[in-house]
């Protein structure tokens, strides 16, 4: 059963407490991240979330991963697009104090000394990423593709953004973006509900209450292709974008079907390029924002079969929108999704971020069973109804490795 409370500092609090559950999770959901910050800050979002483990004015980053060490707490943190987590489990017993350890982390301190020392380990994070081809080419591609829509800002900036990001500029990004109207804590697990809300009164009572509001521009992907040369790699790498649907359409699962019927493990991209030997590996997913959505896709292949693998992509998803795909592929698509589904309610940590994430995007909490029976109601006709639109038509495709057209 869903519990939900908004204070009156208007922090959002979310629990679905489950007394059979042999651990708590709790997250801060934080709806920010790199398509929030301007062009010449790209990466702000990231940078303040490695701030925010070394930590506040009163309690030092050292004490801070002490304390998470002595709970046994699960903790870390991500950032994407959208959306900044910092979240943590541990046994039920410490629930309280693994609450107060992360809520002490969430107001970060943004030492001179601290900004300098993380300036350095993200720029060799940019420098790792950037020796990855297959991150480089989907970092490249976005960038092509959704400029100057913010969906085209790297989540870890740039060299040149990140080198110029002062203490203060960040200070001022958190103090903008970190405000109670913009965060929501959820609980999963064995926890107190009442408890859950007089500590976090107690403990977020002096947070700012700013409220932040997103920037909401049309995009239209349009069908590209682009070539980065790069003659030190030995392979080419091919990254792929097409417009999908967005987080709160009626007919995101339709969606993900479809990605998963042409492109997973399975799927028909498998059998025609995997299979055949024309490539190492292939996948396509369906990827929901806020107002937008998108197919995202990828293989790599001998550079001198570089433009026979493109074909072959092509061809397949011409065929899927000339002809559309059959009821059994739709059937075994549904049902590998249904199971995953079901695999990450197994556990509050896994169940946390399906929870946070359905919430800060729809509005409401989602049961588990609603959101498999979603999946399990998808049908061959809506998925072939989306096909009809040809949303591959639109394809951005991006080439990096040793060739100089396709």
């Amino acid at each position: 059963m869903f519990r939900l409370d908004v204070l009156e500092s208007g922090l959002t609090i979310l629990g679905e407490p489950n007394d059979a559950a042999q651990t708590v999770a709790l997250g801060y959901f934080v709806r920010t991240g790199a398509r929030d910050e301007r062009l010449q800050e790209m990466g702000a979002s990231h940078f303040i979330e490695h701030l925010l483990f070394k930590g506040s004015e009163t309690v030092s980053g050292d004490d801070l991963n002490e304390r998470f060490d002595r709970l046994g707490g699960n903790v870390n943190a991500f950032t994407s697009e959208e959306t900044t987590v910092y979240h943590a489990a541990c046994l039920p017993e410490a629930w309280e104090e693994l609450l107060e350890t992360l809520t002490e982390l969430m107001r970060p301190a943004f030492r001179a000394a601290d900004v300098e020392a993380e300036r350095g380990v993200i720029l060799e994070e940019i420098a790792m990423y950037e020796d990855n081809p297959a991150s480089r080419a989907f970092d490249e591609l976005r960038v092509s593709a959704w400029s100057p829509h913010p969906l085209g800002h790297l989540v870890l900036g740039t060299n040149e953004t990140v080198s110029a990001l002062t203490p203060e500029a960040l200070r001022h990004n958190f103090e903008a973006r970190y405000g109670t109207r913009n965060v929501t804590l959820v609980a999963c697990g064995k926890f107190d509900w009442d408890a859950l809300l007089r500590k976090t009164r107690e403990l977020t009572a002096t947070w700012p209450r700013t409220t932040f509001e997103r920037v909401h521009a049309p995009r239209a992907l349009t069908p590209n292709v682009t070539v980065v040369r790069d003659d030190a790699l030995a392979r080419t790498q091919f990254a792929l974008i097409a417009p999908g649907l967005s987080a709160t359409s009626p007919r995101r699962e339709v969606g993900v079907v479809l990605a998963d019927v042409l492109g997973g493990d399975n799927g028909r991209l498998y059998w025609s390029l995997v299979d055949t030997g024309l490539s190492d590996g292939v996948e396509l997913a369906h990827v929901e924002f806020d107002e937008l959505g998108a197919f995202e896709g990828g293989w790599s292949c001998d550079p001198e079969r570089a433009k026979e693998t493109l074909d072959v992509v092509r061809a397949e998803l011409e065929r899927a929108q000339r002809e559309g795909v059959t009821e059994a592929e739709v059937r075994r698509s549904r049902k590998r999704i249904a199971v995953g589904l079901a695999l990450r309610t197994e556990t509050p940590y896994s169940r946390l971020f399906t929870l946070g994430m359905d919430f800060l995007y729809l509005g409401r909490p989602m049961a588990s069973d609603e959101a498999i029976g979603r999946f399990e109601a998808v049908s061959v006709d809506a998925v072939n109804d989306l096909l009809k639109a040809r949303p591959f038509d639109s394809a951005h495709v991006l080439a990096l490795g040793p060739l100089a057209t396709l």
